[in-house]
Formats: C-alpha cells, sequence, structure tokens
C-alpha cells in the first residue's frame, strides 16, 4: 500500500496507491512499479448511484465515473509512466452477507475497469461501452 513511501522503501517494493494518486505518481517517479487502486475510482464497496435503497458503504462511483478514470496521470513523463502497472478493483465484502450482493456491487463496474485497463484512452468510447452493456 502506498503508506510505504511514509517510511522508506526497498528498492523492489512495487506500491499500491490506494488512497489516491498521489502515491502512485511519487512511487512512480522515484523509479518504483505501481498499481494504481485509487478510492475514488476502484472502490467496488462505494455505492453505484444516489438512489435511498442502494447498497453500500462510504461514498460513490457511479459506471461513467470509473471509465472516465486513466490509470496513467498525464503528470507522468514516459519513463515514469512506464512503472505504471495497472488497476484493482477492491471490494470489502464484511458487510456483504450474500455472493448475489457483491455480484451487484462488482458488475457492471468491473467491466469498465476491465476496459479501461486494457484500453488506450483514445480508443476509449463512453456511448459505445454503454452499447455493449446492454
Amino acid at each position: 500500500w502506498d503508506e510505504i513511501l511514509e517510511g522508506g522503501l526497498p528498492d523492489s517494493a512495487t506500491v499500491m496507491s490506494w488512497r489516491g494518486i498521489e502515491g502512485g505518481l511519487k512511487a512512480a517517479q522515484m523509479g518504483h512499479d505501481v498499481v494504481m487502486s485509487p478510492t475514488t475510482h476502484c472502490y467496488f464497496d462505494y455505492r453505484q448511484s444516489e438512489e435511498p435503497e442502494e447498497p453500500g458503504n462510504l461514498g460513490r462511483i457511479p459506471i461513467d465515473t470509473l471509465y472516465g478514470y486513466e490509470p496513467i496521470p498525464d503528470a507522468l513523463d514516459a519513463q515514469s509512466a512506464h512503472h505504471i502497472l495497472g488497476v484493482q478493483g477492491n471490494i470489502w465484502t464484511e458487510r456483504m452477507p450474500t455472493w448475489k450482493l457483491v455480484e451487484y456491487m462488482i458488475l457492471p463496474r468491473m467491466c469498465a475497469l476491465s476496459e479501461v485497463a486494457w484500453s488506450p484512452a483514445d480508443q476509449r468510447d463512453w456511448k459505445r461501452f454503454e452499447q455493449r452493456l446492454m
């Protein structure tokens, strides 16, 4: 996790940037490999909508927000950007008593994150993605 940046880290450390993108930026600029997983985009236990009956805790991450996420920040030069290995979606299930609820929380956002992970930003198209989900 990115807290490792606060106490010093071995040269071989890979950093999971979960508290935002800043830890990932710093680690990549230091020459460390990084997996981007910020709470602002990659946490599937957050609500998908503002509907009162929507399950989830903390904040809200609708699918279009997640689809718009760019895991390689513009602030990185090409050499540092090479250290971004990819993204990871997370879900904490301690408040999800059934697999049906877990499945509801991860889908279809997992599909959006997958496309973000494997498609260059200039080849992503929200409308086409939305049609494919239907």
